[in-house]
């Protein structure tokens, strides 16, 4: 019988999806599904979430420190790249190398969100709220992906 029902919970987990999403916006998340919840964190736009279920318009996610929030659905986009910075700071920089000359911005902080533009190797070309453009290395930032079913 526990056979059985470790069996039939490593399927349900295996076959669960987490989808990539980005915040469209400002945005406040939430602790429960509703505006009746209270703020659990405001967020700007670009930042990036696993999305792992959906309930009555509102997305439950999970941030880059594995903390849940619920989100109003509409205020996520699937088809936005975004990345966010994991780190304490993270340095950018004009060309996909860590040789090249620091951006006009030289780093960024923890928490701060861009979109993704390209992929160079190891680096990936960002853009900034601003409307800068820079390169930042991929072990430097957290870009959530899409989990796809595991078939045996």
């Amino acid at each position: 019988m526990k056979r059985w029902l470790v069996g039939l919970i490593l399927l349900w987990a295996i076959e669960s999806r987490a989808q990539a999403v980005c915040a469209k916006g400002y945005i406040s998340l939430r602790k429960g599904p509703s505006t009746q919840y209270a703020v659990s964190w405001k967020v700007a736009r670009h930042m990036p979430f696993l999305k792992l279920e959906s309930r009555s318009g509102w997305s439950k996610v999970q941030d880059l420190d594995g903390e849940l929030h619920w989100a109003r659905s509409a205020d996520l986009s699937t088809k936005a790249r975004c990345v966010v910075v994991k780190g304490n700071v993270a340095a950018l920089r004009q060309k996909p190398s860590p040789n090249s000359a620091l951006a006009e911005i030289k780093q960024l902080d923890r928490y701060t969100p861009m979109l993704r533009l390209e992929q160079a190797g190891e680096w990936m070309q960002v853009e900034l709220e601003n409307g800068l453009k820079a390169w930042i290395h991929e072990s430097n930032v957290w870009k959530p992906v899409m989990v796809q079913a595991i078939n045996f």
